[in-house]
């Protein structure tokens, strides 16, 4: 069965009832849509802007936070509706050019900063849009422009009406209740994978961990580098600059912050001298999440960009006599042994089409250097605009591995969020994370049409393994809450 709707092609969205009655429910009031990936957010958003448009004369602002979800966001309003004037609008579109397509558009897709841009420089006006849509809503957090559009929105809209998506709306109850401040929600529309609604269009994942041992090589250098670590951390405790000698990477950067701020009021010595030294800390903590995660190569590149740098802190670093120890060592140590690891896996699977996602723009380069040793390994690259990639060649990418010229794509946290890539059957995260968030969206790019396969890297006795620990425990309060909301919807039903 398809839906009928004047406003929606005949026999081409297929009739979901957890779809219609999500949609049905979004017409009232501002609702968020948390949804499992896979399972169709974007034909929920269609139903609600096609049911708007049919009774409501205005236009829909559709909001994304990257250009390839935009596009692809348009390409299916295109597919599935009789929707004219679909219009992208991006940066990359001169001002004036700009202002007469958000005249002409019907339904404006855009990321938000070119929006929140636009509203600050008064080329748009948002007064009759009758619908917001906004995609990947978990950004909307902080100072991320999706808080300033829905404010805007809410004053000038004539008729106002959010509707925020997202598969992942984080564990912590604090930051759901924060989003939904921002989006000005007035009810949360969620289904887990366990709702009868849902069953049978979930797709199997299923995930290997795959535990890998840090050479002696390895672990050496990494004894040296905590002993490094933990007498600088000792001297900031002693002087009282810390309140404890077990720091994380977020409690370091606190702490910067802290005193970067008192610096600014009070221009002393001490502080500027506890400033330095967190920096040092700050530094020598991410050469050991490379050296235990990434590989010698990603630290060796790393520690030459230290060397090159004019400040205190790395100043410091290199007159060490140890570190300079540490940097020898490092100097000797071969390739990472989740290289070959990858490479098995890759080599087994090749009849999937792979996606592999790292946090680390350096071991992009170390990835594909080790795939281009498979013969039948034809390796795409998908990063950020910042490191060095358009809009434009970004669309292209996933175009062409979606039509077979990649069969592995190699992403950044760009290739996380909301793409649907027909085919992927396999994923392969080089590391874990520890964000519930991204997990779930990494995790959500594969299976989508058919089952799939997720391998995990993790060294063993690494942060990886306290990376993976804590995203799983973050994700399972995450689904207790979504529970407690869904039990609540269907107690009402009843």
């Amino acid at each position: 069965m398809f839906v009928s709707h004047p406003l929606i092609k005949k026999n081409k969205l297929e009739t979901r009832d957890y779809q219609i009655n999500i949609a049905k429910n979004c017409l009232n009031k501002n609702t968020l849509v948390v949804l499992p990936t896979g399972l169709g957010k974007t034909p929920i958003a269609l139903l609600v802007a096609a049911e708007r448009l049919n009774k409501l004369d205005g236009k829909i602002l559709f909001l994304a936070p990257t250009k390839p979800l935009i596009e692809q966001h348009k390409k299916t309003f295109e597919n599935l509706s009789e929707i004219a004037d679909l219009k992208v609008i991006s940066g990359e579109i001169k001002p004036e050019k700009r202002e007469k397509e958000y005249k002409k558009a019907r339904v404006v897709f855009a990321t938000p900063q070119t929006i929140k841009n636009d509203l600050e420089s008064k080329i748009l006006n948002l007064e009759d849009f009758i619908l917001l849509i906004v995609d990947e809503a978990h950004h909307s957090i902080g100072n991320y422009a999706y808080n300033y559009i829905a404010q805007r929105y809410i004053r000038e809209a004539k008729n106002p009406l959010i509707l925020g998506l997202t598969a992942s709306s984080g564990g912590k109850v604090k930051k759901i209740e924060e989003i939904k401040n921002n989006l000005f929600i007035e009810q949360v529309e969620s289904r887990i994978e366990k709702d009868r609604e849902i069953e049978k269009y979930i797709k199997e994942r299923e995930i290997e961990k795959i535990l890998i041992e840090l050479p002696e090589s390895y672990k050496t250098a990494k004894k040296l580098l905590e002993r490094i670590f933990n007498k600088k951390v000792e001297y900031l405790f002693k002087i009282g600059a810390l309140p404890s000698k077990k720091v994380s990477k977020k409690l370091l950067l606190d702490f910067q912050n802290f005193y970067s701020e008192k610096a600014r009021k009070l221009k002393r010595k001490e502080i500027f001298l506890c400033i330095s030294k967190i920096s040092e800390l700050i530094k020598l903590d991410y050469c050991l999440e490379l050296l235990e995660t990434q590989g010698a190569e990603q630290l060796r590149g790393y520690l030459k960009k230290l060397n090159n740098e004019r400040t205190k802190a790395s100043k410091t670093l290199f007159y060490d006599p140890e570190f300079n120890i540490f940097i020898k060592k490092v100097s000797e140590l071969k390739e990472h042994p989740k290289l070959e690891k990858l490479k098995e896996i890759v080599s087994k699977e090749l009849n999937n089409k792979i996606i592999i996602f790292t946090q680390y723009r350096s071991s992009v380069n170390e990835i594909e250097k080790k795939l281009k040793e498979i013969k039948d390994a034809k390796v795409g690259i998908l990063i950020g605009q910042k490191s060095g990639l358009s809009q434009k060649e970004q669309v292209r990418i996933i175009r062409d591995f979606e039509d077979g010229f990649y069969n592995v794509l190699i992403c950044t946290s760009i290739g996380e969020e909301g793409l649907d890539i027909k085919g992927v059957g396999t994923a392969i995260f080089y590391e874990p994370i520890p964000s519930e968030i991204r997990s779930i969206q990494r995790r959500g790019r594969v299976a989508r049409l058919t089952k799939g396969k997720i391998y995990i890297l993790i060294t063993k006795e690494t942060r990886d393994e306290a990376y993976f620990w804590t995203a799983y425990h973050k994700e399972k309060k995450m689904k207790k809450y979504l529970e407690k909301i869904s039990l609540n919807r269907v107690l009402t039903n009843n």
